[in-house]
């Protein structure tokens, strides 16, 4: 029997494309911010065992909502079998990129920020660290140092980050030994502990605004404590050094902590030389990993938990 040649070539089509195994793709907020660098390497190794490929989708700079969904949307163009995101903004997104994936049957896993509540149909898993306990181990870090409070200075990316919103939350209640404490409420005097007028700052993901916040808090605003929500103020640790040394050297009881990703050797030695006192890191190449494997699940026809915690927050301190 001869089988008709549209059948052969579709044959040959399909053992090469599963040859070549599938592409996922992977955007987090920024091509070059190095947590999620990790992340798309956690991503890749684990494709890459599997005999399919994990792409980094999106632009070098700070975080832009537009920039991420036209990268996304290009690689829908070009053919994913899944897509994990760190969301920048959620409605934009859902309105757009989303979208298109949900029309083309393309499975969306949401990493380290997820979609809003309204958009929440439109992906699957969330794979994410427990924020509220990041916050609650930021504020033991700087109770630790300055157990009768003092002038507190938040630094973060967004103000409508809702991983961000979780730990401040958690943060603020921690300090004020308040678990009650109102969402969005700021400490003032509640047990020693006083927000500085002009922060919580944002700097948009950009490394270089969030340095030039943390020196203003110490030099300008009177601030004893800086709690940065992420890593940007040590994207350069060398620039970090510079800022902060003079700073240090006047005054040895201000505080510096952060949540980061995995540490560098270069801001670990900022935590020997005592110009931070303390990180809580998140392991991002893991939760690629995570990505991936859910992404390969659920393009698959396997089932996932909607909601997947990554291993433990380790914590750094002097």
């Amino acid at each position: 029997m001869r089988l008709p040649w549209r059948f052969l070539i579709g044959l040959l089509w399909a053992a090469g494309a599963q040859a070549q195994g599938q592409v996922y793709g992977l955007a987090g907020k920024s091509t070059d911010d190095p947590n999620y660098v990790a992340a798309w390497r956690g991503c890749a190794a684990e494709a890459q065992t599997w005999g399919d490929r994990c792409i980094a989708l999106g632009v070098r700079g700070p975080a832009r909502a537009r920039a991420q969904d036209a990268a996304i949307v290009a690689g829908l163009q070009r053919g994913l079998s899944g897509l994990a995101v760190a969301v920048t903004n959620s409605r934009y997104l859902g309105e757009s990129a989303l979208a298109l994936a949900a029309e083309r049957g393309v499975p969306v896993v949401t990493f380290e920020t997820d979609v809003d509540p309204a958009q929440r149909a439109l992906r699957r898993v969330h794979i994410g660290a427990d924020n509220a306990d990041i916050g609650r181990q930021l504020a033991a870090l700087v109770a630790a140092r300055r157990p009768a409070g003092g002038q507190l200075c938040l630094l973060a990316g967004d103000s409508h980050d809702a991983a961000t919103a979780a730990r401040v939350t958690a943060l603020r209640r921690t300090l004020a030994q308040d678990p009650k404490l109102a969402e969005g409420a700021r400490l003032s005097g509640e047990r020693g502990w006083r927000e500085v007028a002009r922060c919580p700052w944002f700097n948009g993901d950009d490394a270089r605004r969030a340095l030039r916040q943390l020196a203003t808090a110490f030099r300008d605003e009177d601030t004893d404590a800086v709690v940065a929500l992420g890593a940007w103020p040590f994207a350069d640790p060398g620039a970090y050094r510079a800022a902060v040394q003079p700073l240090a050297a006047q005054d040895r009881q201000r505080v510096v902590v952060a949540a980061t990703g995995a540490l560098t050797a270069g801001q670990k030695a900022l935590l020997a030389d005592g110009l931070v006192q303390g990180y809580v890191s998140v392991d991002y190449e893991q939760m690629g990993r995570y990505a991936y494997r859910a992404m390969k699940r659920l393009a698959t026809g396997h089932p996932v938990e909607p909601s997947i915690r990554i291993g433990a927050v380790v914590r750094h301190a002097l």
